[in-house]
């Protein structure tokens, strides 16, 4: 049977060939899940209830506290210590302060070509990036913890195929809404969205990262990519190894299949209240906006400081405009100021911060009645920065530091 890469993916760890679906029973690579409140503290107590005293595979299993993050509260410290005091008990891998765990489990090097991961968070379609498949799978988690196993239905794929490269001041996150915009944000209802073509590899890997993580607003349940010279770069550094490629079969059957020219390709807003409203930045030049922020499991690597450093660089904030850049991992942050990233940032009135994820979600830089923010996080929902009465665009790195420095939504291509 010709596969497409997730055919191939389920293939393995059922130990039989399947096909979409298909429903059966898999055995995850990793079970992995971060320090939420209804997830994570609720998971020891269901554990002991089923009788579960021990996991058969402890080293399978990884937790993050990257939630709430450094505790403001005594309750947000409760969470923590229930995440400690859990991992503790299995023996379960715990990373505390290293950054958000959808992009720490690959700097860690537990991610490979071909693996199999769940979560309670369909962000860890991430990991996607490296020819991985992350499912999250909500709340039947419990049954990945207590018995190592997931009863799945294998999902279609949807084939997006990438010509071209893309031009000055556009980000692969206005390629991800570029998409939305083209086949509707339900166009990969309950699939994979597996990603290739030859425009791929002109894209970086924290590119990819951002392409994959953001899945879920195309009605994904993961994404993956072919992996080429590129990815196996990454890998050697931090898996220490070399890796055979991941690739579908010629031939493989998918739902769809989508062809999209990089170059032509333009800046991307999402503006509120909800991820479907894609919108072309010429229909927001102007706006007002009160904050900007460059950060989250989906934007806060590398490239995404560079690319706001392009536009930053000799110049200021506007007045009272507040710009937050949160590294989306400790190990990037090191490497931000390694690079001399962070010293340009803050010259130009940048506020940078420790990695979290609590700017994404509101408890920190929060926003008031009535403000409007450009952020690099993944949600634009009302409240999810602060007020439900604030408005949220999300948007790309380059055009929140264009925006920035003006104060109102800039097209970032007239900054060059």
């Amino acid at each position: 049977m010709r596969q497409t890469i997730a055919e191939k993916i389920f293939s393995r760890v059922a130990g039989r060939e399947v096909s979409a679906s298909t429903e059966a029973v898999f055995s995850p690579d990793l079970i992995t899940a971060y320090d939420y409140p209804g997830y994570i503290d609720k998971y020891e107590q269901q554990m002991i209830e089923l009788g579960v005293e021990r996991v058969k595979h402890p080293e399978r299993f990884v937790l993050f506290i990257d939630h709430l993050y450094p505790a403001g509260t005594p309750k947000a410290q409760q969470v923590h210590e229930i995440t400690r005091r859990f991992a503790k008990r299995y023996g379960f891998k715990l990373h505390e302060g290293d950054g958000i765990g959808h992009q720490v489990i690959s700097e860690k090097g537990y991610i490979r070509p071909g693996m199999f991961v769940t979560h309670f968070d369909g962000h860890i379609s991430t990991i996607g990036a490296l020819g991985a498949l992350g499912i999250g799978i909500r709340n039947s988690m419990i049954e990945a913890f207590a018995t190592e196993e997931v009863a799945l239905v294998v999902p279609g794929s949807v084939r997006v195929n990438f010509t071209g490269s893309l031009q000055r001041g556009v980000t692969s996150r206005d390629v991800f809404h570029w998409i939305v915009r083209q086949i509707g944000p339900d166009g990969c209802r309950q699939a994979v969205i597996e990603y290739g073509g030859e425009g791929l590899k002109s894209m970086e890997m924290d590119e990819r990262f951002t392409l994959c993580n953001l899945a879920m607003f195309l009605g994904g349940v993961s994404a993956v990519m072919e992996t080429d010279e590129q990815t196996d770069t990454y890998l050697k550094q931090t898996t220490g190894e070399s890796h055979p490629p991941m690739a579908p079969d010629p031939g493989a059957r998918y739902e769809k299949e989508v062809t999209v020219n990089l170059s032509e390709v333009e800046p991307i807003l999402v503006a509120p209240p909800s991820p479907a409203n894609t919108i072309a930045i010429s229909e927001a030049v102007g706006t007002r906006i009160d904050s900007g922020y460059i950060g989250s499991c989906a934007s806060g690597r590398i490239k995404d400081f560079q690319q706001a450093v392009e536009i930053l660089e000799g110049r200021h904030v506007a007045e009272f405009f507040r710009l937050n850049a949160v590294p989306t991992t400790t190990r990037i942050q090191a490497q931000m100021s390694e690079l001399g990233l962070t010293p340009k940032l803050i010259a130009a009135g940048a506020q940078v911060h420790v990695s979290t994820c609590d700017f994404c979600i509101g408890q920190m830089g929060a926003l008031t009645d009535g403000e409007r923010s450009v952020s690099t996080g993944t949600l634009n929902i009302p409240g999810r920065m602060g007020s439900n009465r604030a408005e949220i665009y999300t948007a790309s790195p380059y055009t929140i530091a264009a925006t920035a420095i003006h104060g109102k939504i800039v097209d970032p291509r007239t900054m060059f």
